[in-house]
């Protein structure tokens, strides 16, 4: 199986990707990983040379990760959204044997760890720079390959082993039922599992009074639940956005094809467009194994 990852190599994307194929029954030795941006794993899937993009699309304290949504609106027209995997964050901090941990004076991490951990790093380290960098990998590297013993990254356990780094301390983040989502994505969305989700997108070419109002109400009239509501800027006219529903349920279902009839007239009368970015099962949290 051949599986597209936000990289570098040894990320949470990379574990959400193997807990993806345990659960499909692949091997590890028939996984083929290919690391690179999160919008070209989705041209990778729509140009066949995968066969699942991972991507990360919500952590419970950063919320909603935006251009992942962005990507997935850019090819809204052959990639769908087929499955989700709910991973378990648990960040360590980490330097080299020989810092001394009360002279660190930078922490390195990508953007959202460093935001996950902050109320914990503030109290710990109230005089450390905190620097966003590609992933935690990369931090991880970058505190390894220094000859600096001031310098601390955020990562998980395996990468800090990985890389040989002296863990200061476990579970750095401020909740430790801290957890990230992500999406599987193909060619086809999922088939239907009795406990679904679907994503949809909408943008009305004019606006006007109440259209929302009325978009919600064919969902509510209909019995559709919704677990959130979202808006991003719609990239070909500025200051206009789409706006992403998600529903309980799979778009197979009566009730939300009867909803999405009549969503898909009211966004017509205006000059604009729903579509459906993809119906999958919802997932508990999980985890590959304890070392990860």
């Amino acid at each position: 199986m051949r599986i597209a990852i936000l990289g570098p190599q040894g990320t949470y994307s990379e574990q959400a990707a193997l807990i993806f194929a345990q659960r499909l029954g692949i091997l590890p030795d028939k996984i083929e990983l290919t690391y690179t941006s999160v919008l070209n794993t989705l041209r990778l899937v729509q140009n066949r040379a995968v066969d699942y993009a991972i991507v990360p699309v919500e952590n419970m304290l950063d919320g909603l990760i935006g251009s992942t949504f962005d990507a997935l609106l850019d090819y809204q027209d052959f990639v769908k959204v087929a499955d989700e995997i709910r991973l378990p964050l648990a960040h360590v901090l980490a330097a080299t044997p020989q810092s001394e941990w009360s002279k660190i004076e930078t922490i390195y991490s990508h953007p959202s760890p460093l935001n996950q951990c902050l109320n914990h790093l503030t109290e710990l380290f109230p005089q450390a720079n905190l620097i966003p960098v590609e992933s935690t990998v990369v931090a991880a590297q970058m505190v390894s390959a220094s000859a600096s013993n001031n310098l601390a990254a955020i990562c998980s356990r395996h990468t800090a082993i990985t890389f040989n780094l002296e863990i200061y301390q476990n579970e750095i983040q401020d909740f430790s039922s801290n957890e990230t989502r992500f999406f599987a994505c193909a060619l086809q969305d999922g088939n239907p599992s009795g406990n679904d989700r679907t994503l949809l997108a909408v943008r009305y070419g004019s606006n006007h009074p109440g259209q929302l109002y009325q978009t919600t109400h064919y969902f509510a009239e209909n019995k559709v639940d919704l677990t959130f509501v979202h808006s991003r800027p719609y990239k070909v006219k500025p200051q206009e956005y789409v706006i992403l529903f998600e529903l309980v349920g799979h778009k197979s279902q009566i009730q939300i094809e009867t909803a999405l009839k009549k969503i898909e007239l009211q966004v017509r009368a205006t000059d604009g467009w729903k579509k459906i970015l993809g119906s999958y099962p919802k997932r508990e949290r999980e985890e590959l194994d304890a070392t990860s």
